[in-house]
């Protein structure tokens, strides 16, 4: 708990140095931002790699369900607002009972940027993702395959 909150206290006083554009972090909701969460980007001229960290679910008898992976997404279109990507990692997460469980796996990403992707602005998008359960308990599906959708600000 005490990493997780040192990572969201560095992001946020650190938001200043991301005014140029070659870096970003967004916080938002969505599978590339790790669930409810933060995302960290690396930008070139046409893509960008970026690290995610977020919470999936929370329960006082199940505690966090974190959410994290990698990613790279890429410019489509002339407008640079529409980028198309890939992202690893986890998927997903779910909390029944006294049991909770990640799913794992890879999401391919659609995001718009309001005013461009390496610009401060409102992102939203969505993403076709597949997971594999890490907790084999019959409250959880082996597998998912789920669409969704993403809200998120970005400096």
């Amino acid at each position: 708990m005490n990493k997780v909150l040192s990572i969201v206290f560095m992001s946020i006083f650190s938001v200043n140095s991301f005014s140029d554009d070659t870096r970003n972090v967004s916080f938002g909701l969505g599978t590339d931002q790790g669930g409810f969460g933060w995302k960290y980007t690396v930008n070139d001229r046409e893509s960008r790699f970026y690290g995610s960290l977020g919470l999936y679910t929370y329960s006082s008898s199940n505690g966090f369900n974190l959410g994290y992976g990698l990613g790279w997404e890429s410019l489509v279109g002339s407008s640079r607002n529409n980028t198309l990507g890939i992202f690893l990692g986890s998927v997903s997460g779910e909390g029944r009972n006294e049991e909770r469980t990640s799913y794992h796996g890879a999401a391919l990403t659609y995001n718009y940027y309001f005013k461009g992707f390496t610009k401060s602005n409102y992102v939203i998008g969505a993403d076709l993702k597949y997971g594999i359960s890490s907790n084999s308990h019959s409250y959880f599906k082996e597998n998912i395959s789920q669409v969704s959708v993403k809200v998120a600000y970005q400096w």
